[in-house]
């Protein structure tokens, strides 16, 4: 009897997270967006690849709420693939408005090299930017690991540009400075950023600068 006892907690912690893996939430992409998208809901933009290095297709798509009586929204999700071939919700962000009153949107989505890279452009009469979040699963947590900021400015006479990449794991921030077809001035510095998570990301470009 004491034999069975010991065994069984055995059993229980091998499978047990065999079946966190195999957890199947819907089983196409077409059922997710099925029972996601209501109403005058979008699919923005989707993108496709193996987020999680385990060999299976993994997706990510950002879904566009315009509802008539309030503003528009932006949520991104990220699905991942299982065994039977179905798909679990890994991760999903916060819903939010579209800042800046229709001079801001998502520009792209990609996954890459086992994150998810989501673009968001910004533009007024003077000045354009663009924003790029690089969210990884780091450690169980899925992350913002990297940004880059691209920036121009078109007031003065000759139009600057600025580009800078921050690495949030190990503080490395390099900003690329140049002034229409000069040579580009480029300086780097380390500091310490705070932890973000992909959960609570609300598609603003300031979203991981601190």
């Amino acid at each position: 009897m004491r034999k069975l006892t010991l065994v069984l907690p055995t059993l229980f912690v091998l499978l047990f997270p065999f079946s966190i893996q195999a957890q199947t939430d819907f089983p196409s992409i077409d059922a997710f967006l099925k029972s996601t998208l209501k109403a005058t809901d979008e699919l923005s933009v989707q993108a496709k690849g193996d987020v999680n290095e385990d060999g299976l297709e993994d997706w990510a798509g950002v879904i566009d709420r315009r509802p008539a009586d309030s503003m528009a929204t932006y949520q991104l999700f990220v699905l991942l693939q299982v065994r039977n071939g179905g798909y679990h919700l890994a991760e999903k962000s916060r819903e939010e408005e579209i800042p800046g009153m229709g001079c801001c949107w998502v520009e792209s989505l990609e996954i890459s090299g086992a994150s998810v890279y989501i673009q968001n452009n910004a533009k007024t009469g003077d000045t354009m930017e663009a924003a790029t979040h690089q969210f990884k699963l780091y450690r169980g947590e899925w992350r913002l690991v990297g940004l880059k900021i691209s920036y121009t400015d078109f007031r003065p006479k000759v139009p600057a540009d600025t580009d800078t990449e921050m690495n949030l794991l190990t503080g490395l921030v390099v900003e690329k400075r140049q002034k229409g077809d000069n040579k580009p001035v480029v300086t780097k510095r380390r500091r310490k950023f705070a932890k973000y998570l992909l959960k609570d990301f609300d598609f603003s470009g300031d979203f991981g600068k601190k």
